[in-house]
């Protein structure tokens, strides 16, 4: 068994046969360091934290069919997102728990239907 080689950067690695061309800035390890694996970390909990907003987007918009209460919790929630980069032990976080909806929140009897 061969062992295992990695074309690393500061940011980035790959996997390479021993003896593979490098690629500028690029540095030949045996093993992936762990300030690239916790960039990687960072960045998915980013893109994790981005979709989480976006799936909360409607909660905030004039017409969305929730009491004033439910919004605030929401906004409560997305500033709670938006803080994570800034929690001790970042990339390492506990989620915010998303406020519950109550069934029905954008039910057809809240919307007019027209034949």
């Amino acid at each position: 068994m061969s062992a295992e080689f990695y074309a690393v950067t500061d940011s980035s690695f790959r996997a390479v046969s021993a003896g593979a061309p490098l690629n500028p800035g690029e540095s030949l390890v045996q093993q992936i360091p762990s300030s690239i694996l916790a960039k990687i970390k960072a960045n998915e909990v980013l893109v994790e934290r981005s979709q989480r907003l976006r799936d909360t987007d409607w909660t905030q918009m004039a017409d969305a069919p929730l009491t004033a209460a439910e919004k605030l919790a929401h906004q409560v929630y997305r500033q709670a997102l938006r803080d994570i980069p800034s929690l001790p032990g970042f990339p390492n976080i506990t989620w915010p728990v998303p406020p519950a909806l109550n069934d029905g929140a954008a039910s057809g009897a809240e919307i007019p239907v027209t034949p």
